[in-house]
């Protein structure tokens, strides 16, 4: 048998995913937040969590959770009945005691119901009879001239270059699967680069998010994803990442929101100057 052919191929990015983690049930967090809005975060069980800024009435969600390391986790949920829709994730750390938030939104632009917008909020974590860390997690430009390959399932790689602060770009190789998957997303935008964003929390594990905004506002209804909001936190030092989309995807004909969770190990790799030093066609 080659392991090539196995039949469950609907797992397009997250067949290498960690398994689910829920070390952190039974848990409840108090986050004070550089935005002025403290947040409160238990987690009740496998399933379920409540959150709530400080002050006001906790909201019971479904999450999930992954980590990034021994002691850094990602965990994200969608907030119930919320219209439009709102996706709340929080990279907690508790090596450092400190948290980033970031919170999705979709249905804020008119003329692109289907683009999400982002916001990120950093904080630190309250410990009883700890004082309370004056450092945060921040946005960085370390990953600048980074290039690497990322394997998503048996046949399915892609590869990023992160080559500025504010974008990203991605080649969809001949071989493999993502050029079949993926290369109508960007059919009729002129290249593919799209807004990301990079924070560092510690050495070697920084959070890269991307949103597909370019060719959801020049695709649209043609597109297969809908202006996804994509979060890595990438672990450099064991060279894999685990993260969740936010967005809205073709999926047997109907445009179907999206919230799930994913994972990849990844590789350095050579790209060709043509590709890397190519202008950014959507910036002056």
């Amino acid at each position: 048998m080659n392991l090539k052919d196995y039949p469950r191929k609907q797992y397009s990015i997250n067949q290498f995913t960690q398994p689910s983690c829920y070390e952190l049930a039974g848990r409840k967090f108090h986050f004070i937040m550089d935005d002025g809005y403290d947040y409160e975060l238990e987690i009740a069980d496998k399933e379920t969590c409540s959150w709530n800024k400080v002050g006001e009435t906790p909201k019971k969600e479904e999450y999930g959770c992954l980590k990034g390391d021994d002691t850094t986790y990602v965990l994200r949920y969608e907030v119930k009945d919320a219209n439009p829709r709102v996706g709340h994730t929080y990279v907690i750390d508790l090596e450092q005691s400190l948290v980033t938030m970031l919170t999705c939104k979709m249905g804020v632009n008119p003329k692109h119901p289907y683009l999400v917008y982002s916001h990120y909020d950093f904080g630190a974590i309250q410990v009883e009879g700890e004082e309370l860390p004056f450092k945060r997690h921040g946005f960085t430009s370390d990953l600048i001239g980074t290039t690497a390959e990322w394997h998503w399932r048996s046949n399915m790689f892609t590869q990023h270059s992160y080559y500025c602060t504010d974008f990203y770009r991605i080649k969809l190789p001949d071989a493999g699967e993502a050029n079949k998957a993926l290369a109508s997303t960007v059919r009729n935008t002129p290249s593919s680069d799209e807004p990301a964003v990079y924070i560092k929390i510690k050495e070697k594990m920084y959070i890269f998010t991307l949103t597909e905004a370019n060719s959801e506002r020049i695709d649209g209804d043609e597109g297969r994803h809908r202006s996804n909001n994509m979060l890595f936190l990438q672990n450099y030092d064991r060279m894999y990442h685990v993260g969740r989309t936010f967005g809205t995807s073709l999926i047997d004909g109907k445009f179907t929101p999206t919230n799930i969770l994913f994972g990849a190990f990844g590789n350095p790799v050579e790209l060709d100057e043509a590709f890397l030093n190519a202008p950014n066609p959507y910036v002056v």
